[in-house]
């Protein structure tokens, strides 16, 4: 498979609406006109539904681990696997269907992060979902987990260039938050329940 094709293919995966899609069928709106205008999981769990929220964020998690997993199989290549999630995420971050206006990332690049580092991203992220149900809001356990990945990615002995991965793929979606909330949508703040 060459690189446009799996760019492709993994651009498609992760620009799969889930919230977008859920909030359409629940509610009959535009998850990114409700509540902090964010097409993720976390508004929809908000302004939908414990169980929407829920699958939302399962589903976007899943997306991001899917392509590193296809990316495995059909190349295995650390490169063509980081491209694979770095295309799922701006599949995720500005889908083409979607007038480039989508999620945030972090559940998808909480999927790519478990697939790409599983033997950090699996027991930090199992620490998350505890962190989760004890403090009932997700920013705690994400911000663990997107901290922890590349602190300890090198010192578990991954490659230099996996490490400088693992710091920019939590850096996009920073900066996708800081640009969605503070230059797209200035009221999201404002919004957030």
């Amino acid at each position: 498979m060459t690189w446009v094709g799996l760019g492709l293919l993994c651009y498609a995966i992760g620009s799969l609406p889930t919230a977008y899609l859920l909030t359409r069928h629940n509610l009959g709106r535009d998850i990114r006109e409700i509540g902090d205008f964010n097409s993720g999981a976390a508004n929809v769990f908000r302004n939908v539904g414990a169980k929407a929220g829920i699958a939302v964020g399962a589903i976007d998690i899943i997306k991001g681990a899917l392509v590193i997993v296809l990316a495995k199989i059909l190349v295995d290549d650390t490169g063509m696997e980081m491209m694979a999630g770095a295309a799922a995420l701006a599949g995720h971050i500005l889908p083409a269907h979607l007038k480039f206006r989508g999620g945030r990332g972090a559940a998808t690049a909480v999927g790519v992060l478990i697939a790409l580092f599983p033997i950090i991203g699996l027991p930090v992220g199992a620490a998350g979902l505890v962190l989760l149900y004890f403090t009932h809001k997700a920013i705690y356990p994400l911000a663990v987990f997107l901290v922890a990945i590349p602190v300890m990615a090198y010192p578990v002995g991954y490659s230099p260039i996996l490490v400088v991965y693992s710091v920019s793929i939590p850096m996009a979606v920073g900066m996708s938050h800081f640009f969605t909330t503070r230059i797209v949508n200035p009221e999201a703040d404002k919004n957030m329940g």
